[in-house]
Parts: structure tokens; C-alpha cells; sequence
């Protein structure tokens, strides 16, 4: 072989192993982004499921005659949430204790549950974004919330759910219009359904501010922007607690007339 037929070898060889190389790099790019995608939606699926779950099981005021107290009833913002759930009672409460024994304090099946992001409120990213931590959980054990102890973990648990999540939002349905607020405070307070974002990509100041609804309004949009969000997971969830005669809607619009006309009462 002469010198020419030689390099002209190693090339062909070397545009063979190039293209050798690229095939494996972007099989394993794909691998790996496949990976990743299957792990954000086993997240995501988790946190969601559990969420409906406890959702599922909100009761309304006038199911057990509390009075109208803050964390007594749902209250929705757009990015928390607080409501009241029946809840099974731990193991340790049907454990039987010795006569002398003290025995261990009384807990109810209902729990008072609050879901919201957590946004550092000082500092900020380099591109003046918000800096998300995830999302915070907050479970009071007890039923007459006035008698909670704050330090006790036995009454008061916050737990910080998947750092990755950077993005959580509620939307509520009175049956007939969707709302990022909820705050129904006589009858049933209960919307009909709730639904349940979560995303992995950061949120940004326009959306924590609440810029976005000019952009798309909830009459047009009630359910999100019809933008792409390959990062983002959701979910509906019906109240079976709800009243099915839509009184959380009448509720609604007579606070809506009253804080419009400026009088008092909340009947339409």
C-alpha cells in the first residue's frame, strides 16, 4: 500500500469512530433525559396522589358544626392551600397501656392540612427570579386548633416535599366558574373541584405576582395557558363533601354583590 492509500485509511477510520462516538453520546444524552423524565413523573405522580387523597377526604363546616375560624374551612390562594381532612388515627392510639401508665394524648381523625411553596422571601437569583425551595406541608394533629402547641411535633409537623419542585398553583371550580381564591365562610364550604399544578421549572416573578392572568385571563384560559409546559403535571380533584346543590356558588356571589354594592350579608 502506498503512503496516500494509508491516510486515506486512517481517515475513513477516524470519520467511522466520529460517527461511532456521536451515536453513543446522544443515545446516552436520551437515555439519560428518559431517566430523568421517568423520575419527575414518579415524583409528581406521588405528591399529586397524595394531595387528591387528602383532598378527597375535606370536610365542610356544616358536616360538624365548627365555627367560621381560619383553618377550621378550606382556604385557597393560588399558591397554598388550607383545608380539614378526616384522617385515620396513628397505630400508637389503639395500643393498649398498662393501668399506671400514662397514656398517650387523645387524637381526633380530623387534621387540619395546608399546602403551600416556599419562596424565600429576602434573596433572590441572579436574574432577580424568585428562589424556590418546594413545598411545604403542614399537618395540626388536633381537632380545636386553639389548644394546638406549636412546638410540639406531636401536634404540628412541617415537612419539606421534593426541593425539586419549583412551581405549584390551585385553581377552584363553584360548579359553574373557576378562581385562584377560595374563602367561603357560611354552609358548605367546599368547591366543587380543585385543581392541582406542579412543575419542576422555577416560577417566575410574573407568575408569582399574578401577571399572567392579564395575559391569560381565567374566563378565556380557566384552566392554564395554552403554552407548553413539558415540566408541569396536574390534576382534578371532586370533593365528594361538596354540596351538590351549589351552595359554595350562592355564597360567592353574594359576597362578590356585598363587597361590590357595599353591604352586608351574604345572600345574592
Amino acid at each position: 500500500m502506498t503512503l496516500f492509500e494509508v491516510l486515506i485509511s486512517l481517515v475513513i477510520i477516524a470519520v467511522m469512530l466520529a460517527t461511532m462516538l456521536m451515536f453513543l453520546w446522544g443515545f446516552l444524552e436520551s437515555k439519560k433525559e428518559a431517566a430523568l423524565l421517568a423520575d419527575r413523573t414518579q415524583i409528581a405522580r406521588q405528591i399529586l396522589d397524595r394531595v387528591a387523597a387528602e383532598l378527597r377526604g375535606c370536610v365542610g363546616m356544616d358536616e360538624i358544626n365548627f365555627a367560621t375560624e381560619k383553618g377550621q374551612r378550606l382556604l385557597g390562594e393560588r399558591r397554598s392551600i388550607t383545608f380539614l381532612t378526616a384522617a385515620v388515627p396513628e397505630r400508637y392510639q389503639y395500643e393498649f397501656v398498662d393501668d399506671l401508665a400514662t397514656p398517650p394524648p387523645a387524637q381526633h381523625d380530623l387534621r387540619n392540612l395546608s399546602y403551600s411553596l416556599w419562596i424565600d422571601p429576602e434573596n433572590k437569583t441572579e436574574d432577580n427570579e424568585p428562589i424556590v425551595g418546594g413545598i411545604i406541608r403542614t399537618e395540626k394533629r388536633t381537632l380545636n386548633q386553639f389548644l394546638v402547641d406549636e412546638e410540639d411535633p406531636l401536634q404540628v409537623r412541617n415537612d419539606l416535599w421534593s426541593r425539586e419542585l419549583q412551581y405549584l398553583e390551585f385553581r377552584y371550580f363553584d360548579g359553574v366558574e373557576w378562581s385562584t381564591t377560595w374563602d367561603i365562610e357560611e354552609g358548605n364550604s367546599l368547591p366543587q373541584l380543585v385543581q392541582i399544578t406542579i412543575g419542576f421549572a422555577p416560577i417566575t416573578n410574573e407568575e408569582v405576582d399574578d401577571q399572567d392572568l392579564q395575559l391569560y385571563p381565567l374566563e378565556e384560559y380557566p384552566l392554564g395557558d395554552d403554552q407548553p409546559h413539558p415540566d408541569r403535571y396536574s390534576t382534578i380533584v371532586r370533593i365528594p363533601a361538596a354540596d351538590r346543590l351549589f351552595s359554595s356558588r350562592v355564597q360567592r356571589l353574594g359576597k362578590q354583590f356585598a363587597e361590590q354594592f357595599g353591604v352586608e350579608g351574604g345572600g345574592p
